[in-house]
């Protein structure tokens, strides 16, 4: 069976900082096929958070990549190695995308190009190949895509040179990398500056491991111009 269960567990266990998400705009359950794509939309179980996933349906194997958007800007790209332990055969790289001025991600299908669409909440488009239903690029940046699927290419997703500010949380095996208070994730504004950040600074973690960013858009705002001074955040 595939690894399908591990792809929630990594993903579904981040929330927004919001009062309730349902209040504000409605995530209808949606499944959609075209080609090799199979895009699920699907709220968390809380109503706080709205995910958009996006997956090859006909990869039969345990050797594979997945990707989920979320309401809060988390891009995750999830990797499957094969058959073992979720600790060693599992894997996801995270990043997160400023200013969010949308509350939630949506998707389109483009029959003329054979692409699926994915807008994220900081309104960056995403594209993806009907084929193999991989990220083919980035409105907003450059992306690099490695085609094999193993634990030493830092989940095989690499993106710069982002049109706003980008949060890098990095590549971790067996669970999400903002899971973990005690590591760190790197910003990289417009001009290419970095600053690297501690993930307890940035998210907040529940008893039952839940993972929650702690900022509004204006509150990260204050927050770097005291932890990272020379970064630029965009206008609001």
């Amino acid at each position: 069976m595939k690894l399908i269960w591990s792809f929630l567990l990594l993903s579904l266990s981040v929330s927004v900082p919001m009062s309730s998400f349902a209040e504000q705009q409605q995530c209808p359950d949606r499944v959609e096929r075209r080609g090799s794509i199979q895009v699920q939309q699907i709220a968390s179980s809380n109503n706080a958070n709205c995910f958009v996933s996006v997956h090859n349906f006909k990869e039969g194997g345990l050797i594979y990549r997945d990707y989920l958007f979320a309401s809060d800007g988390n891009f995750m790209v999830f990797n499957s190695f094969g058959k073992g332990p979720e600790s060693e055969f599992t894997g996801a790289r995270e990043f997160f995308f400023f200013p969010r001025p949308a509350t939630q991600p949506s998707f389109n299908w483009n029959d003329e190009t054979r692409r699926l669409e994915v807008t994220d909440v900081s309104g960056s488009k995403f594209f993806f190949d009907y084929e193999d239903a991989q990220i083919t690029g980035i409105d907003k940046a450059t992306v690099k895509v490695a085609h094999e699927v193993i634990n030493t290419n830092k989940g095989g997703v690499d993106i710069s040179k982002f049109k706003g500010l980008m949060l890098d949380a990095g590549f971790t095996l067996g669970r999400a990398p903002t899971q973990s208070a005690a590591g760190s994730s790197t910003f990289t504004d417009e001009a290419g500056l970095t600053c690297k950040v501690k993930n307890g600074d940035l998210f907040k973690y529940s008893a039952d491991g839940d993972v929650a960013f702690r900022y509004s858009d204006k509150g990260l705002m204050a927050f770097l111009k005291t932890k990272c001074p020379k970064l630029k955040f965009p206008a609001l």
